[in-house]
């Protein structure tokens, strides 16, 4: 089953929280993310945000997305506790190869790799489930000063993913019913994509082609750009900010002070 990020509308503190205050708590998550080395320290964190997201009311939606990276996580696991050959032997050596062994610090540092991973992209997650587009393009145009093309290119391709999906899933249903076979070795499988491909890239060149249309009659890139609304940040957006900050540098002078 294939798992959709869109903005989940609800009224939790997280969700009145300026976009720019959200981002940057992502980042600040990326940043801390990477300084921090051990899994307990990981595993608090990514447990503080499955936290949050409850306390935002998309604790269900978080799960489902994470879901689906714990075989990446565990594919990461495997090839640093194989490759890793620092510290303390406790498994092996396996099938007789003197290399192929487990070692402690290759098996934390695996599971510290994994963690990190997991708490990276359930920050964003959480950021892209509690934030509008709209917002974030605000605060990318206003605050960061990212020209708004490019706002507007990130943005229209996060927009587009859940109807990309649901399209392929129509088109792949009406091959179906035209008795198309989709399963098979990873031969048959992958010649199995054509079919998918081409009223897939049939359809998103005719969205495209709307789209410019309905820009150019807006006026999208002439100069004297105006905006509807103006969303400013409160003084609780601030004071998260300033915690975020003071939180990265307490962490990075523990970890290299």
């Amino acid at each position: 089953m294939s798992v959709t990020i869109e903005y989940v509308p609800a009224s939790s503190p997280v969700h009145r929280l300026h976009a720019l205050t959200k981002l940057s708590a992502a980042l600040a998550v990326l940043t801390i993310s990477l300084l921090l080395r051990d899994p307990l320290s990981l595993s608090v964190l990514f447990l503080s945000l499955l936290g949050l997201s409850a306390v935002a009311g998309v604790g269900r939606e978080t799960l489902a997305a994470v879901k689906g990276l714990f075989k990446v996580a565990l594919i990461l696991i495997l090839l640093q506790v194989f490759f890793f050959t620092e510290g303390n032997v406790i498994v092996g050596p396996i099938a007789g190869v003197s290399w192929l062994a487990i070692t402690d610090a290759g098996l934390l540092f695996g599971i510290s790799m994994a963690l990190r991973m997991i708490t990276i992209v359930t920050s964003f997650l959480l950021f892209l489930l509690t934030t509008p587009m709209r917002s974030t393009v605000l605060a990318l145009v206003e605050y960061l000063k990212v020209p708004y093309d490019y706002a507007f290119l990130f943005i229209t391709s996060l927009r587009f993913i859940p109807t990309f999906l649901e399209e392929v899933r129509l088109i792949r249903e009406a091959q179906e019913a035209r008795a198309h076979d989709f399963g098979g070795g990873s031969l048959a499988r992958l010649k199995a994509i054509f079919p998918l491909a081409l009223p897939l890239v049939n359809l998103s060149l005719q969205r495209a082609e709307r789209m410019a249309m309905a820009m150019e009659t807006r006026g999208f890139g002439l100069p004297g750009r105006t905006y509807y609304r103006s969303e400013k940040p409160a003084a609780v957006d601030m004071a998260v900010i300033a915690g975020l900050l003071l939180a990265i540098a307490a962490i990075g002078l523990r970890q290299f002070g």
